[in-house]
């Protein structure tokens, strides 16, 4: 499996589930920053 491969399955993924509307540069910064300082609190 490549890496295109890889995305397609990733890309059906959150369509079959209609997340694409929570995909924006600016939620996916916030979440990246939340799960950052969850890894964060082990330390």
């Amino acid at each position: 499996m490549n890496l295109e491969e890889i995305q397609k399955k990733i890309i059906a993924f959150r369509d079959a589930r209609d997340w694409k509307q929570f995909h924006t540069p600016k939620d996916m910064a916030i979440s990246l920053a939340l799960e950052a300082a969850e890894v964060l609190e082990h330390f």
